[in-house]
């Protein structure tokens, strides 16, 4: 993991995750890309009904402020970040498109997003920034939202035991390598996917075995809820959770709005950061 990609609009939530991606990028001596989006790079004057004109001094005074924020944050940074392993960005472009060029060109190993969630019709239609980052980046996405220092003690993971859960048991013991911390592995057996407790020990044990996952403790919970979300709350709460860690199937388009995603419903209301893993 040496490339650590932090979007950012300057908001007290951005600012807290590139608090968070200077404590990893020390620990792992990683560079960071501060990347600001602008999506409405050109501005547009009304001059009659039909034509418009260009107004480039508006444009102009944007990017001023902009590099004007960037040289600030980057100033707090290189008190505690050696200065040659910070960069910055400025894109124009749909947020979730740049940030997924970014992941490729740059091959970055890990996005640090800030977020708030969002609720209800938002939610439903449109979604955050973050959700769409989730949904469509090649590499891990850690979201944070109030947390100002971050831990890696220890770590819930659902699991739904499936054949591509092993691509997230492999990422977890890449991170366990260099982080440490207690892996707390959380199968909710419910009607609608109910295993025997000897298969659900079985494909546990494959899992971690196959992957070489060691500081490991194994739970299950029978449950008629449909709110697995909450769930994992509450299993997290009882562990004195610092991370949940899920995989995420990245559905998009009419599947993502019939099946929906447990992952992002867990970015949107988790109290703690969220590590989502794809599985493609």
């Amino acid at each position: 993991m040496k490339k650590i990609l932090v979007p950012t609009d300057f908001s007290e939530n951005a600012q807290q995750a590139l608090d968070v991606a200077v404590q990893i990028a020390k620990k792992i001596d990683a560079e960071i890309v501060l990347l600001h989006v602008n999506e409405q790079i050109g501005a547009a004057l009304p001059v009659s009904e039909y034509y418009y004109t260009y107004d480039r001094s508006i444009e102009e005074k944007y990017l001023n402020m902009v590099h004007e924020n960037l040289e600030k944050m980057l100033g707090d940074v290189a008190a505690r970040l050696n200065a040659h392993n910070i960069r910055t960005a400025v894109i124009g472009g749909p947020f979730s498109t740049i940030v997924e060029d970014v992941v490729q060109t740059e091959g970055v190993d890990l996005i640090i997003m800030g977020t708030k969630g969002a609720s209800g019709l938002k939610e439903f239609f449109v979604g955050s920034n973050t959700e769409k980052v989730v949904r469509t980046a090649k590499c891990p996405v850690l979201t944070v939202h109030d947390n100002k220092t971050f831990e890696f003690k220890n770590i819930v993971v659902p699991t739904t035991l499936e054949a591509d859960q092993k691509k997230l048991f492999e990422s977890l013991r890449e991170w366990e390598a260099i982080f440490g911390g207690k892996y707390h592995l959380l199968y909710i057996n419910n009607p609608g996917a109910y295993r025997g407790d000897k298969d659900i020990e079985a494909r546990e044990k494959e899992l971690v075995e196959s992957t070489g996952l060691k500081n490991v403790e194994i739970y299950k919970t029978e449950t008629f809820t449909l709110n697995e979300e909450q769930v994992i709350f509450d299993f997290a709460k009882e562990q004195h959770a610092d991370l949940i860690v899920m995989g995420t199937h990245q559905r998009r388009g009419l599947a993502h709005v019939l099946l929906g995603s447990l992952t992002e419903d867990t970015i949107n209301h988790a109290a703690i950061p969220v590590l989502a893993i794809p599985l493609k």
